[in-house]
């Protein structure tokens, strides 16, 4: 099931998507395995890409794209990011948040030509 935000919802959220990348901006990511050297693009705020290269020595992460352009897309994700983060465990909602954060991940992938994860 989409997210439907109408007009004013969705210029409140890039409003405040362009206030928060002034404090921490937004990266896209590109991780590689080292058993299967399969690759995810993930897209996290520049803080805690630093803190995950630290706590994953043994992943190859590298930024694919530093601050990453606030679109209807981000906006998108940065929605189903935030409803996911705020899941109880359990929550039968779970596995329907978990495709909208992969559809709007990939959707900000394309924006940014990049390829979608798969």
């Amino acid at each position: 099931m989409a997210l439907k935000l109408n007009k004013q919802q969705l210029q409140q959220i890039k409003q405040q998507l362009t206030a928060t990348q002034k404090d921490s901006h937004l990266v896209i990511f590109k991780s590689v395995s080292p058993e299967s050297g399969g690759t995810i693009h993930m897209i996290t705020n520049y803080g805690t890409f630093e803190a995950l290269q630290k706590q994953r020595p043994e992943l190859k992460m590298e930024i694919v794209r530093d601050i990453v352009p606030v679109t209807d897309s981000l906006a998108y994700w940065a929605v189903a990011q935030d409803t996911a983060a705020h899941l109880k465990p359990g929550d039968p909602k779970a596995s329907e948040v978990a495709l909208q954060v992969e559809k709007y991940t990939n959707d900000v992938l394309e924006d940014n030509k990049l390829p979608r994860n798969h």
